[in-house]
């Protein structure tokens, strides 16, 4: 039989011939990929473990952020403020604090108990036991450090009490030292900390632990006596015969380290197990792909022909029959179909490329506004790009200037376009210069550009910032509109690129100080940076004007402008101009339509112009009234007014940080007046408008891509991945997990 089919039919010999040289080639491919899996695992556990702690380290400064702030917000309290600066006992108050503490504790699950201490009367208030003597407090080697202020203020730090470690943050510190005699400490429950940000990951196997700067353990499951070898064993650690791989990564804020253990052991058995099935594997495909290639060999001629009618109905719409085909004519009606065929996909891919450039400027604004880039997200940066993501990058950021006469000339729709204009000029610019660079329009007043470093130097620093100048005169040549644009340092793509672009954000505002419109770098911030906070005023007076104007009570901003202004009466002429300068300044950041001299300078320019303060009262309440008109004018547009918010919402899903006073300040509405008109509008509120879209956006990050559940949950806004997992649960019913294995089955 064997000779029969070896020599009798072509079919079988080239069978065998083509068979044996795969089967050869398979089996030593699959040994090479035994051998390369083994040698390699190892590090693509360390590297996933270093995505880990990068997660790990940005949702914990978020939060530990939040948790300052609001401390800060509570200890700043009115009625906190009496209690710490009391002199005598008052039970009332006492109430009043208890029930502000209270509802401080029900809003924040991290913190297990707030104290406070009064040095005049000797007090001590706390959440769970109410106000206590000094005498009274159950750990008198605490209250001393306290009452000494040997602890660090406004730093989370390591306190025994009662016996027990825990973490605390004191107040006050010098910025915000209202009271001299009071302090205020927040102890933070670990539990809690440690179960919403390190092991919300269900992913990960190993064992964690965080120290603090002196390497004093803080939190972790580790055995305390073992934090010393962790620390000091580099990139390997050894436990009971057990191997642990080690990496670590320092905290900004606070000078913490975060070390995760991942076990090597477990890995090298799983990878034993791995090898045995990629050789099974193999073998099973060989045995299919011979069976495969046995009848292809049979039916040599007859897949060609079959093919060869599709391309003929698809380019012609006519068929042709098989037996008026010949072998000698195969090769001239290929050719020609598939000349045919490759004609209409290059005339389909000139039609995608402008869809290209969509999902690339929706990747940049996800890698820009999230602050991370993912090897998911990098993986399709890269491929989008046309600068390298391994090298450093400088941000630049194009301001448009006189924003509100922009937007009162143009329209929403025109808007876009005209900054996409400034896009392809400063583009072009650049590319004239021999460089390359990527464009954002994030939205709002600017545009983000991205440049290499290793590209920019190819030019010295003046003839960079040369470059930019001749990209803002040729904005303003071209498409009549004024910029500035602030230029960030060099940094590592791996880092905060969120927190750059708004640090170069703020340098652009740097025209509002000094009334110049030019090119501005970080070293010109700590040369012209002027502290916006005045004495004369405090924060409430300031709050009551800028509330009256947004929710237009022109009664009483007249009755604030009177009270105001008897004040200045009993000033010196310079101080009243310093304070007037100072408040302005601040309406004038708080609201882009105020009719002002740009920056403190023009302020201070239009003041003198005004013989005394009668002069210039009349003039404010002027101004003032203005803008409350045009505010008035505006809130009724919108049908213009909607796109902006639903786009605005849209670009900046990805910011963890975004809020309902970001999107109120974007269109310069009031929070009430803004939730109001949005839920007539759309029959939603705005918080469950945005929820819904980062819960669309997750679907279709889900199923159009291959992003790990944790990286999607860090790309689609949510603070937490617990939140994550609630918020998307309640909304489909499922996990990611489950929704992504049942909706790929479709």
């Amino acid at each position: 039989m064997l000779r029969r089919i070896h020599f009798k039919e072509l079919y079988m010999r080239i069978f065998f011939i083509i068979g044996l040289v795969f089967v050869g080639m398979a089996l030593l491919y699959s040994l090479f990929l035994s051998n390369q899996i083994s040698k390699y695992a190892i590090n693509e556990v360390n590297g996933s473990t270093a995505v880990k702690l990068n997660h790990f380290k940005s949702t914990m400064e978020i939060t530990l952020r939040k948790l300052k702030v609001s401390s800060i917000q509570l200890y700043q309290d009115r009625n906190i403020g009496y209690w710490l600066t009391a002199t005598s006992k008052d039970s009332y108050l006492n109430h009043l604090v208890d029930l502000k503490i209270g509802e401080f504790l029900s809003t924040e699950r991290l913190i297990q108990d707030v104290y406070l201490f009064n040095l005049s009367t000797r007090e001590v208030f706390s959440a769970k036991n109410g106000p206590v003597p000094f005498t009274d407090f159950p750990d008198q080697v605490m209250l001393q450090q306290v009452v000494n202020q040997t602890m660090q203020p406004l730093n989370f730090s390591k306190v025994t009490f009662m016996g027990q470690t825990e973490l605390t943050l004191s107040l006050p510190n010098g910025g915000i030292d209202q009271t001299p005699n009071g302090r205020l400490m927040i102890v933070l429950d670990k539990t809690f900390l440690a179960e919403d940000l390190l092991l919300s990951n269900n992913e990960f196997e190993g064992k964690w632990l965080v120290v603090d700067k002196d390497h004093n353990l803080l939190m972790g499951d580790v055995n305390p006596s073992n934090a010393g070898d962790i620390i000091h064993a580099g990139n390997q650690w050894r436990s009971n015969g057990q191997d642990w791989g080690v990496q670590s990564i320092t905290f900004s804020d606070e000078g913490w380290q975060l070390f995760l253990l991942s076990p090597q052991g477990i890995w090298k058995n799983k990878l034993l197990v791995l090898n045995f099935k990629v050789l099974g594997s193999f073998f099973l495909m060989i045995v299919f792909l011979l069976v495969i290639l046995y009848f292809l060999s049979k039916k040599n001629y007859k897949p060609l022909t079959e093919l060869l009618g599709k391309i003929r109905i698809y380019t012609t719409g006519v068929n042709l029959p098989e037996n008026e085909l010949s072998i000698s004519s195969i090769h001239t009606e290929f050719k020609l179909g598939i000349d045919t065929l490759v004609h209409r996909i290059e005339e389909q891919n000139r039609s995608l490329k402008n869809s290209d450039s969509i999902v690339k400027d929706e990747l940049l604004r996800q890698w820009i506004l999230s602050g991370s880039v993912g090897p998911s997200l990098r993986e399709d940066l890269q491929k989008k790009l046309a600068i390298s993501l391994d090298k450093p990058v400088r941000l630049a950021v194009c301001r448009i200037e006189d924003y509100i006469p922009f937007c009162q000339t143009y329209n929403f729709q025109s808007r876009k376009l005209m900054k996409f204009a400034i896009q392809n000029v400063v583009e072009e610019v650049i590319r004239t210069y021999g460089l390359k660079a990527e464009t954002s329009d994030l939205g709002s007043d600017h545009i983000v550009i991205v440049l290499s470093v290793s590209d920019t130097q190819k030019l010295s620093e003046p003839e960079l910032l040369a470059m930019l100048e001749d990209a803002k005169h040729h904005v303003l040549q071209w498409i009549k509109v004024s910029v500035s644009i602030g230029l960030s340092d060099a940094i590592a793509p791996t880092e905060n690129i969120h927190h750059i672009y708004q640090t170069t954000y703020e340098l652009t505002e740097i025209s509002f100080i000094t009334g110049e419109s030019a090119i501005y770098s970080p070293q010109d911030r700590k040369e012209t940076y002027i502290d916006g906070q005045f004495d004369g005023l405090d924060t409430e007076q300031i709050t009551a004007f800028i509330q009256s104007i947004r929710i237009r009570d022109t009664d009483a901003l007249q009755r604030q402008l009177q009270h105001l202004f008897n004040q200045l009466q009993d000033l010196p002429a310079d101080e009243s101009k310093l304070q007037l300068i100072q408040l302005l300044y601040v309406l004038q950041k708080s609201f882009k339509q105020l009719n002002t001299p740009g920056g403190m300078v023009g302020i201070r320019n239009q003041l003198d112009q005004y013989n005394n303060l009668k002069e210039v009262h009349l003039w404010v309440e002027e101004t003032l009234m203005n803008l409350i008109e045009q505010m008035s004018t505006r809130r009724t547009q919108k049908e213009d007014i909607f796109p902006e918010i639903a786009e605005y919402i849209s670009n900046h899903l990805h910011d963890a940080m975004l809020t309902i006073d970001d999107i109120a300040n974007h269109v310069n509405f009031s929070v009430n007046y803004l939730r109001v008109i949005f839920k007539e509008q759309n029959d939603i509120s705005i918080s469950d408008f945005i929820l819904e879209r980062r819960i669309e956006k997750v679907k279709e990050l889900l199923l159009k891509t291959k992003w790990s559940i944790a990286e999607i949950s860090s790309q689609s806004g949510f603070q937490s991945k617990s939140h994550f997992f609630t918020a998307f649960k309640k909304a489909t019913g499922m996990t990611p997990n489950q929704y992504r294995e049942e909706h790929a089955q479709i």
